[in-house]
């Protein structure tokens, strides 16, 4: 019987404030969410990046380092993907020294689901985040090689449909080839969920049978009157077909979803 249970953060920014990134309170909402998470008791912790907000290299590897110190108390293993704050500054070999995760993608079989960790090569661009060749290739090859109902994290999430961003920000937002990185996934026939975050925001959608859930920053302000973060994380349970992910913090929801059934 399939069955998993994980605890989903994106978008920390630990250290200090820039603008509606209240990294400052990172750390006691880290305690927090650190207990939480231990009582819970999930297979693994997923951290979709942006752990800190870039600033210059000492100051990105002090934050990143401290960051790691709460997840050290964490009773489950922590599996993260890089954010574009997070190799700013400081090179993805950093990150992986001090997370203790690759820097390039990696995977993950547990309770009978195939987890993708997602760090593609990339280049920004005019029309947005371009998504190196052997990226788009690996992820081809290794959803070719299971079986078993995937679920994949991602920094920026995989659901972007044109036009939904002002146009300052789009290549910040969109992987240019966006459709047809959907596109080999449906065609594996086995991906049910793909997560995200980076856009500070919680939205659901679901395109031709996956399922893509963009979740909220971790220290994102709440309301805009109120310098209070959101603490947003997630529970996600995964049991024979059935997903839940269930918002904890100020944006509390409950995503029941239906995925199709992988082939």
């Amino acid at each position: 019987m399939a069955k998993l249970r994980a605890a989903v953060i994106t978008d920390i920014h630990y250290g200090f404030d820039i603008k509606d990134k209240l990294g400052s309170k990172a750390p006691r909402l880290m305690e927090a969410f650190v207990k939480i998470v231990n009582k819970y008791a999930p297979d693994f912790i997923a951290d979709m990046g942006d752990r800190i907000s870039a600033k210059d290299k000492k100051e990105d590897l002090k934050y990143l380092k401290a960051l790691k110190e709460h997840f050290n108390e964490a009773a489950a293993p922590v599996y993260s993907v890089i954010g574009n704050h997070d190799f700013k500054n400081i090179s993805r070999e950093d990150n992986e020294e001090i997370m203790r995760n690759p820097s390039s993608s990696y995977t993950k079989d547990i309770g009978g689901y195939h987890l993708i960790f997602w760090n593609p090569k990339i280049k920004i661009t005019d029309d947005g985040i371009e998504v190196a060749e052997e990226s788009i290739t690996w992820l081809q090859k290794d959803l070719a090689k299971t079986k078993k109902p995937a679920i994949l994290f991602s920094h920026v999430p995989l659901d972007n449909l044109n036009g939904e961003e002002r146009a300052e920000v789009k290549k910040y937002f969109y992987w240019t080839q966006g459709s047809r990185i959907r596109k080999i996934m449906e065609d594996a026939g086995n991906v049910i969920l793909c997560m995200g975050g980076h856009r500070h925001r919680n939205r659901h959608r679901e395109i031709n049978g996956i399922h893509y859930i963009t979740q909220q920053s971790f220290t994102s302000q709440w309301r805009e009157k109120y310098r209070i973060p959101s603490g947003t994380f997630s529970f996600l349970e995964a049991e024979d077909g059935k997903l839940t992910v269930e918002l904890q913090g100020k944006f509390s929801k409950t995503y029941n979803l239906k995925p199709k059934t992988p082939v």
